[in-house]
């Protein structure tokens, strides 16, 4: 390896910041090259659903829901996605113009859903074809490079690898009712502990940061008029339609009828 993550992203000059492609895909896609492969500029993953097995400058790592994964140009990889389950993804290609060699792809994951909401915000503004839509993308990628700048930035402490290895449980199975002490015995510290990290880390508890997963989840599945509300609240795992609806008005000031329309009126 040439140079190290943080050395690579700070050779970034991020003044050229250009979309070349964009796609969402699920396990189904046309578009999944099952050989390896590389491209002329930055690959950028985001997984919505769904895991996988990235290989990728010598080299194999595990992905789950909501993980960010970077292949810089020129990197030779492959992704062996999971076929038991349902798979979403979102592919970017950004040309951020000449990089020094870089020899491994980069996981970081979307903690807070700022990458989620950056990734939707280019998706909408490729897919509307706006008066000024690339150059709104080209801010949207300058920050998102930013933010992963900022990721590794920080120093790998052990309470925020705890804390990822959570996130990482709870996407993978925020659809299940769990207890804190579940949670707490994954990364083997006792609940009022992880309670007390995770709440510093996150700006919100375990059993919070699970519902705001839901909801995000249920955002998406509301665009598709073939699903019930009640498909939909089972889904994420709300037994009581009521209760999702509650909890769904409470995160986002409307409820799952008024999101639809809203989302259709678009």
């Amino acid at each position: 390896m040439s140079v190290d993550a943080r050395a690579l992203l700070e050779a970034i000059s991020l003044k050229r910041a250009e979309l070349r492609f964009c796609e969402r895909l699920d396990s189904q896609s046309r578009m999944w090259n099952p050989q390896e492969h590389c491209h002329p500029y930055f690959e950028l993953l985001l997984f919505l659903e769904g895991k996988a097995r990235v290989e990728a400058g010598g080299r194999s790592m595990d992905v789950s829901p909501f993980d960010l994964v970077i292949y810089p140009p020129g990197l030779h990889h492959i992704e062996h996605v999971d076929p038991d389950r349902p798979q979403e993804i979102i592919c970017l290609w950004a040309d951020l113009g000449s990089c020094p060699r870089f020899d491994d792809a980069l996981k970081i994951p979307d903690t807070d859903g700022a990458i989620r909401q950056l990734f939707r915000s280019i998706c909408a503004e490729y897919a509307g074809n706006r008066r000024y839509a690339q150059e709104v993308i080209g801010c949207h990628l300058r920050t998102l490079f930013w933010l992963v700048r900022q990721h590794f930035a920080e120093p790998p402490t052990e309470s925020r690898k705890q804390v990822e290895r959570c996130l990482t449980f709870i996407h993978e199975n925020y659809a299940r009712d769990f207890p804190v002490e579940a949670l707490a015995e994954t990364v083997s510290v006792s609940p009022s502990y992880l309670f007390r990290i995770f709440r510093r880390r996150m700006g919100a508890t375990p059993v919070h940061y699970r519902n705001l997963v839901r909801v995000d989840k249920a955002k998406h599945l509301l665009l598709d008029r073939t699903l019930k509300l009640d498909e939909i609240a089972g889904r994420v795992g709300f037994e009581d339609v009521r209760y999702f609806a509650r909890v769904f008005k409470k995160e986002t000031g409307a409820t799952p009828s008024e999101f639809r329309k809203r989302g259709f009126a678009r």
